[in-house]
């Protein structure tokens, strides 16, 4: 029988894994991981920054930057950016001018499917 303790212990226990990418033209990999709960749990503390440019009040020039910022990592899970510091993300969003929308797609595209449940994830009733 599962009480609180073996639950409690049990999830500490979960790691999330690190995926590797390999984009279309690079001599190098980059990591992604899925978000775990407190990442999730922190963008949404910021959510009233989100309402203000669903109502037109702000738009942060460096959306795309930040959010590329929040998904690329290296072989140790450790994030290559930090989303909050201006100056990286004017340095990420100057080099991601100058590229194809399919950089930033493709690591869009491999990230997303990574916080999609999978088969393990869910029972038969998709819960």
């Amino acid at each position: 029988m599962t009480n609180r303790s073996d639950f409690l212990r049990n999830l500490k226990g979960q790691q999330v894994k690190l995926h590797p990418l390999q984009l279309e033209g690079w001599d190098v990999t980059v990591y992604l991981r899925p978000q775990t709960l407190g990442e999730i749990r922190d963008v949404l503390l910021k959510s009233d920054e989100k309402e203000k440019v669903g109502q037109g009040i702000t738009v942060d020039p460096l959306f795309i930057a930040r959010n590329i910022a929040r998904m690329v990592r290296d072989e140790y899970g450790e994030l290559l950016f930090n989303a909050d510091d201006n100056a990286q993300m004017e340095e990420l969003m100057s080099s991601l001018e100058g590229t194809a929308p399919s950089v930033s797609k493709q690591i869009s595209t491999a990230y997303n499917k990574l916080n999609e449940p999978n088969s393990e994830e869910a029972d038969a009733k998709g819960n």
